[in-house]
């Protein structure tokens, strides 16, 4: 038996159904106004409507569904399989699979699906897998036969979508609650990519939520202001391009927010390290205005080095935390939303505050009884200028013995042991401060967690499958920023010996900028605060960063010997000879390189013209590849080198754990001059067409 929540005849439906014609035909809609009458057929099959919780055996697609296209192809059936995952997961965890119900007309023994057929064929992929049973009951709402098509028409036309600030602002509420990224995705009838994109604009400064929300900005140049959490240099950036229809595309606010020199009045970095002191104490130069007031006109022209020391403040925080047993921490140079919503948040235990935590916090239960005593006594309708202000001055008290009172509370928020060998802890550099959050869950995690937290918890937000939208071969824009940064390096380190290209280089910007297309040749001819930051790539991993911080030693060590005055280095210059003067030059057009993100002719003619082979300067650790892709990719590079020993030693090696995979090809491609296909040079890619035909020997 199921449970019938609203029950009609079908007399009486048929009944309702006739009325209903009746008054359209008697308001005139008989055919002539059809955007209205799809409006008033969707309030008639709503108003005729009743819930009804139904078999899956008994459901089936409508012939009268007006979405028939599509349902076979490789997007469709992988969006199915996603879905299918995100129902069984809610299953599990709330006892109930669709949280939306499926909209379904009766036709003799059948129900026929009429809008909710993605959810309807989901729930079947379960059915086949064995997962759900034939029967599993589905939460239908049933109309009238005749309401099928403007049923299915709203469903898939008529829908007015929600503002993406609006999404914004009701994804971040269910996180909040503990919604995973799935259900939600689920609810709202979207794809979870979808959801991690509404969230992603969590990083955006109030005033250009409220500019999206009029309209004066798209979704695509919110997220490419994103690139930075600095909301002042985000609102600044806009305010400067918003009425250049030709300078606010997203990649140019991209690069606009990334910069290359630091305004240490501004930039929330600079206090973060100890100051302007500590930053010129790790070897940093710095330009100051003379004129300016109040610490301001301080530039710091090395962003590579500010970034190092945040990296490395976090570091030392990040070991601490390590101490405490968790299963994992990560450090991020900034926090990122996008990233941190995948991650689940791990259920708490109550603790024991100590003796001094706990007098603490008697203390200021009682002030704070004390002064509400006060306020309460005060009758705010009839006090004079003074008692107004004391007023004032007790009601903020109140504030802050609250805040101080809820820090120590949420201080005894903590996790068991067994949460925290398979949890871990995000530290991260976010709007000027360190940022620590415990207890956070991978995805292939959860199931762990849960099991390790027992009474019947649960892991809180998240991801329950893998991240959202990706296909296997997929890698994130952070490596793939990275890695072509150091595509970037390796261009940069060979160009200080080919002064020929640079110089050629030099011209072809010369003459694409006289025509006016000014990004074509890949250098920004700023040789002074360059080092390819053009771009926008970062290196993310340790021995990539500091390969970078010796080509900038590089550079300091062919001028250290030069005269500081400048008559004096004219004269220098002028006495070298022409090797010496290229190597000058060379360097400092490197500096200046800056290659195109995608193909490109003059790109690609540049690392021709400097037989670049990036096997000489890249190789695939766990740290800077392996261990930031997916198995299948790792597969892909150990069968590309013939480093698979047969079926035998694939199968063990598709059972090994992640972190282990990326250790055992690291071990094995070493040697081999095997690098990731997005950076591959012609080089490389004969390296690797080589492997590939050993592979198959």
């Amino acid at each position: 038996m199921f449970l019938c929540l609203h029950v009609f005849t079908y007399s009486q439906i048929l009944c309702r159904i006739a009325l209903s014609t009746q008054q359209l035909s008697m308001w005139g809609y008989s055919g002539g106004n059809r955007s209205h009458l799809l409006k008033l057929a969707g309030v008639f099959f709503m108003s005729n409507a009743y819930n009804l919780v139904i078999p899956f055996s008994q459901l089936r697609r409508s012939a009268g569904n007006v979405r028939r296209s599509g349902r076979s192809n490789a997007n469709y059936l992988a969006g199915i399989a996603t879905l299918a995952a995100s129902i069984r997961s809610t299953h599990l965890q709330t006892g109930q699979g669709l949280l939306q119900n499926l909209v379904v007309h009766a036709d003799g023994e059948f129900f026929d699906v009429v809008a909710g057929g993605r959810r309807f064929d989901a729930i079947g992929l379960l059915v086949t897998q064995g997962q759900f049973l034939d029967d599993y009951p589905i939460p239908c709402l049933v109309i009238g036969a005749d309401a099928v098509t403007s049923a299915s028409l709203s469903e898939n036309v008529q829908r007015e979508a929600m503002h993406p600030a609006d999404e914004l602002d009701a994804f971040k509420e269910l996180t909040e609650q503990g919604w995973t990224i799935d259900r939600i995705a689920d609810s709202f009838g979207v794809t979870p990519l979808v959801v991690e994109r509404r969230l992603k604009l969590r990083a955006a400064a109030p005033a250009l939520i409220a500019d999206f929300r009029a309209g004066a900005l798209t979704t695509d140049q919110l997220i490419a202001l994103c690139s930075t959490d600095n909301h002042d240099l985000q609102t600044e950036v806009w305010n400067r391009v918003r009425d250049q229809h030709w300078n606010k595309d997203p990649a140019s606010l991209r690069r606009a927010v990334i910069v290359t020199e630091v305004d240490a009045s501004k930039d929330p970095r600079v206090p973060f390290i100890g100051g302007v002191d500590v930053y010129e104490k790790a070897g940093g130069n710095v330009r100051r205005d003379l004129f300016a007031t109040d610490g301001e006109g301080v530039i710091l022209a090395d962003s590579t080095l500010l970034d190092a020391l945040v990296h490395g403040k976090i570091h030392e925080q990040a070991e601490e935390v390590r101490t405490e047993g968790w299963g994992w921490v990560e450090v991020w140079q900034s926090f990122d939303w996008t990233k941190f919503e995948r991650l689940g948040r791990a259920p708490t235990i109550l603790t024991e505050l100590s003796d001094e935590l706990a007098q603490e916090l008697a203390a200021l239960g009682s002030e704070l009884a004390d002064v509400q005593a006060i306020i309460e006594s005060m009758d705010e309708s009839e006090l004079s200028e003074e008692d107004a202000a004391r007023y004032q001055v007790h009601d903020d008290r109140v504030d802050e013995l609250s805040d101080l009172i809820s820090k120590i509370e949420g201080s005894r928020a903590g996790f068991t042991s067994a949460v925290r060998k398979h949890a871990g802890v995000v530290v991260s550099f976010n709007h000027g401060s360190l940022r620590i959050d415990r207890g956070m869950v991978r995805a292939a995690d959860r199931n762990s967690v849960t099991e390790a937290s027992g009474d019947g918890q649960r892991v809180y937000g998240g991801r329950e499958t893998e991240s959202a939208g990706r296909k296997p071969d997929a890698i994130s824009d952070a490596l793939r920023r990275s890695l072509l940064a150091h595509r970037n390096l390796a261009a940069q380190y060979v160009t200080t010996t080919n002064a020929n290209a640079a110089k050629i280089l030099l011209a072809c910007k010369f003459v694409t900028d006289s025509r006016s297309d000014w990004n074509a040749t890949p250098t920004d001819l700023s040789v002074g605060t360059g080092y390819g930051t053009r771009t926008g790539c970062t290196i993310t991993d340790d021995a990539g960063q500091l390969k970078e911080a010796e080509f900038v030693a590089l550079g300091k060590k062919l001028i250290e010997a030069l005269p500081v005055d400048h008559g004096e280095l004219w004269d220098a210059l002028a006495a070298m000879n022409n090797a010496e003067l290229d190597r000058l030059l060379a360097f400092a057009v490197a500096r200046s390189v800056s290659l195109a993100f995608e193909p490109s002719k003059l790109s690609d003619k540049y690392l021709h013209a400097l037989s670049l082979n990036m096997a000489d300067h890249f190789t695939p650790t766990a740290n800077n590849y392996l261990g930031r892709v997916s198995k299948d990719l790792i597969i892909q590079a150990l069968s590309e080198t013939g480093k698979i020993a047969g079926d035998e030693d694939l199968n063990a090696l598709l059972g090994m754990k992640k972190g282990t995979l990326a250790q055992e090809a690291e071990a094995r491609l070493a040697g081999t001059g095997w690098v990731p296909s997005l950076i591959r040079t012609a080089e490389a890619k004969a390296t690797a067409k080589k492997g590939t035909k050993k592979s198959g020997e």
